[in-house]
């Protein structure tokens, strides 16, 4: 027998709303009308409507704090809800990039922003766009790149309730950003439109870092959330103009103010006690100068304190042809590993500019040495070797004038200095041979090798990670030719690296990639930047740069051939070696890139060399061997 208790649903039935009467008029549907500010009648389930003008006049204000900060390129991946943002930065000032992938257009402003110094500003929808910035986010947060990534998202109101395109953006990249700001909704009122300068200026001065502009800067990047209603186009910025006149009015002076960061006379004596008379050394990583004048400044330096400079390839050190600069310090370690040379090699004293260098060998050596090792650096020690016994919180340049410019000098041990000198000059005879050796057309040492002799003064060289920067690192030898070489060493991934050298490559007349096929398969999509730099060459916002895109390919991941995974069993290949059959060539074709492959070294020079000046993006390929990497770079390391 069926209970009448048993047919009440497990779910409480929805609630009849009582019908609501405003003077003669019944609402019957449950909503409650509003009275908007012209005296019209809504249903209070219209979702309210963002002003143009306001949204105008809140994102002028914040894009023109911006502009006088310094902020010159906004990169742009197109999207609904963030027009407001790219419509205003196209009508401002600066200079546009649009890139339709987000993960490569953060990484195209990586670049741009790792060429420049200066904060570049990346601009996208809601959803799941920003969340791929995450990659490029990590990166800038190792490498202390000056980024400032501007979301846009839903409003307040629609967050929580399965809104189309909506999640939660707050905080979304969490501790990897210096800082996160959530922006109101637009508004014009005088109080907002001063909140939104603010903010501007606040969130440059936080990319920026305390020494603006400088490639060892204590920068990072900054996450900015905009919410947006819709109508989602803003109204023209002239028509906001005047309204934002007062709003800059008298602020003429930059925004930060930075005199120096300097060793007083006092502190310069006590440093250069710790190493007088001692066998010392430096360990030059990514960034120790940020021009000729800088690299100059470190050898006079080293000349005078009798202090060998190991140049890390990204040290920007490698410019000047000095006895004082070890370019082949990693070779020199590895050739005096097999006699009793090497402890000569090893110092008492260690001073660090940076980062660790790219070399393994030398972090090897020397973290464990039992040196006294002093780190200088704006920020932290940036040590995994837990060696570190002082830090100098000032730039190398600085120190290296300090103690240059001290009353009394008491150099380091002059007999060390020479030693080192005399090892990295028979390592230099020994790496000079890679053009001779009759395997050199399997090799890929002598392809670097001559792309280096032929990349033109001035020029950029942007380097992948994995086996490519290692081999710059070891034929990339010093010279009075100057050469600009990054990388993206922060976490020394293979993701973003194509777009991140096209992006570097937009402050450069002239732009090697060296990359592995691996690298290149990875970011291929960003050869679909080739449309976009000929637009902005149409439209008169610059000449297309010329950019060569050099790649290695071997087939797979080579490098795991050096690595102690190396096996001769199946799972070694299948998980490790991952052997590709890319055809380099139908790549470039798809994007309309130019494209050459190239056998032997001389067919390499000579493709090279027509290459160069050409406008836009063109790949050379070189095949080589997957097998045997280890043995063919056994001779050099």
């Amino acid at each position: 027998m069926t209970h009448e208790a048993e047919t009440v649903p497990i779910y409480p039935t929805a609630i009849t709303p009582t019908p609501v009467h405003r003077g003669n008029e019944a609402e019957t549907t449950g909503r409650i009308p509003v009275v908007d500010a012209n005296g019209v009648v809504r249903d209070s389930l219209e979702p309210p409507e963002a002003s143009p003008i306001d949204t105008a006049a809140f994102l002028g204000a914040f894009f023109g704090e911006l502009a006088r900060c310094g902020v010159r390129d906004f990169v742009i991946s197109p999207g609904s809800r963030s027009t407001a943002l790219a419509m205003v930065a196209f009508e401002s000032a600066g200079d546009v990039y649009v890139d339709v992938d987000e993960r490569g257009a953060a990484y195209f402003a990586l670049g741009l922003a790792k060429a420049t110094g200066n904060p570049v500003a990346v601009v996208c929808t809601s959803g799941t766009a920003p969340a791929n910035w995450m990659p490029a986010v990590l990166e800038a947060e190792a490498s202390r790149v000056p980024l400032l990534f501007l979301s846009s998202d839903r409003p307040l109101r629609l967050r929580n309730i399965a809104a189309h395109q909506t999640t939660d953006q707050l905080a979304l990249f969490g501790s990897h950003v210096k800082k996160f700001y959530q922006m109101p909704e637009p508004a014009s009122d005088s109080s907002t439109l001063a909140y939104a300068r603010q903010v501007a200026l606040d969130a440059c001065i936080e990319a920026h870092g305390a020494m603006p502009g400088a490639a060892s800067c204590d920068g990072g990047p900054v996450h900015v959330n905009f919410p947006f209603e819709e109508p989602l186009k803003p109204a023209s910025i002239e028509d906001v103009r005047g309204t934002l006149a007062h709003l800059n009015s008298g602020r003429n002076i930059p925004p930060t103010v930075v005199p120096g960061h300097i060793l007083i006379p006092k502190d310069a004596t006590g440093l250069m006690r710790t190493f007088a008379g001692k066998k010392t050394l430096a360990l030059c990583g990514e960034g120790s100068a940020n021009d000729v004048q800088e690299a100059k400044a470190l050898v006079a330096f080293a000349q005078a304190l009798n202090i060998p400079l190991l140049a890390d390839p990204l040290s920007g050190l490698r410019c000047v042809d000095a006895p004082c600069i070890i370019d082949n310090y990693d070779t020199a370690l590895g050739g005096a590993g097999q006699h009793a040379g090497h402890a000569d090699l090893v110092p008492d004293v260690i001073i660090r500019f940076g980062r660790w260098p790219v070399s393994k060998r030398v972090t090897t050596a020397f973290s464990a040495c039992g040196a006294m090792h002093m780190v200088v650096d704006l920020r932290d020690t940036r040590d995994a070797t837990a060696s570190t016994t002082t830090l100098v919180r000032t730039t190398p340049v600085a120190f290296a004038r300090g103690l240059t410019e001290a009353d009394s000098r008491r150099p380091a041990d002059g007999d060390f200095f020479q030693l080192w000198c005399q090892a990295n000059d028979a390592a230099a005879q020994r790496i000079s041979l890679v053009s001779q050796m009759p395997d050199r057309d399997s090799f890929e040492g002598a392809y670097v090798d001559a792309l280096l002799a032929a990349a033109p003064q001035g020029s950029l060289v942007f380097s992948a990670n994995s086996m490519s920067i290692r081999a710059i690192d070891t034929f990339y030898r010093k010279s009075d030719k100057e050469l600009h070489v990054l990388c993206n060493r922060g976490l020394s991934g293979i993701d973003g690296t194509l777009s991140s050298a096209i992006g570097a490559a937009c402050a450069f007349d002239q732009t090697t990639v060296l990359i592995g096929d691996l690298a290149f398969l990875h970011d291929a999509n960003a050869l679909a930047l080739q449309h976009e730099l000929q637009v902005r060459a149409r439209r008169g916002n610059a000449e297309t740069p010329s950019i060569i895109v050099v790649v290695l390919n071997n087939g797979g991941g080579g490098i795991f051939d050096m690595l102690p995974q190396r096996s001769d069993e199946e799972y070694f290949e299948r998980l490790f070696l991952t052997p590709q059959h890319m055809e380099v060539r139908n790549l470039a074709a798809a994007f309309n890139v130019a494209f050459e492959r190239a056998g032997s070294v001389k067919v390499f020079k000579r493709a090279y060399e027509r290459m160069l000046g050409r406008p836009g993006i063109h790949v050379l390929e070189v095949p080589v061997p997957l097998a045997g990497v280890q043995e063919r770079y056994s001779r050099y390391w």
